[in-house]
């Protein structure tokens, strides 16, 4: 494989960023081992900046170490779908209990980031190759702005690497555009569930969306050999 070299400036950040959009894209494949001499001479880089690289990578789960024998790209199993859904709901009920002690009259403010989404991603949708559209995926934008209506950092950046899963289900299945409307759609409707300050509707209706997307996923994975 081609990797372009990179300038000196911020080196390490640079390689993590580089090796971790050539795995959540499957430029290295699942299971793929990773040899750190090969990865120096094609990034042009020493093999510290690569280890430590890796060590992130580690911790996102996007690879995995396996003493003597190397460090090896995640895969992405139907059981890991069932567990990274689970979190996202955890962490998206945090936020709705945090969202229950707010005065109704401010929501539609800390609506704003998630409604601009859903706008764009609506405008886009139609004006874009769905290619292109997928790439820049406006799902993980609109719960990202919906995991800062929290205000815990840790949190969200939990939520964006469990996240990285998605590029690797866009890029082995196809999706149609009428997938799209529906989570779109879906998206509109927790806004709408938030603006009533209703605990138990938005939780319903955040339920919903995420065990939809989790039966699509497994589809996609089930029909790509059970693994992405």
């Amino acid at each position: 494989m081609d990797l372009p070299k990179i300038d000196t400036s911020n080196l390490w950040d640079k390689t993590y960023t580089i090796l971790k959009e050539k795995i959540i894209h499957r430029e290295f494949q699942a299971n793929q081992k990773l040899y750190i001499p090969e990865l120096s001479q094609q990034l042009g880089v020493s093999r510290t900046p690569i280890r430590d690289a890796l060590n992130r990578l580690e911790m996102d789960g996007l690879v995995k170490t396996v003493s003597k024998v190397g460090t090896f790209v995640n895969a992405i199993e139907a059981e890991d779908v069932m567990d990274i859904m689970d979190t996202r709901l955890m962490l998206e009920f945090w936020v709705v209990d945090k969202l229950g002690a707010v005065p109704p009259d401010e929501l539609p403010v800390k609506l704003q980031g998630m409604e601009q989404v859903v706008a764009q991603s609506l405008q886009e949708l139609e004006t874009l190759p769905l290619d292109e559209y997928l790439q820049r995926d406006y799902n993980l934008a609109f719960h990202l702005e919906f995991m800062k209506l929290g205000g815990n950092a840790k949190n969200i950046g939990i939520y964006k690497n469990l996240m990285n899963y998605r590029f690797l289900a866009a890029k082995n299945s196809l999706i149609s555009k009428e997938m799209v409307v529906s989570a779109i759609n879906q998206h509109q409707r927790i806004i709408e569930a938030i603006k009533t300050g209703d605990v138990g509707r938005m939780k319903e209706v955040i339920r919903k969306h995420l065990e939809d997307s989790r039966t699509g996923l497994i589809e996609k994975i089930n029909r790509n050999g059970g693994v992405i």
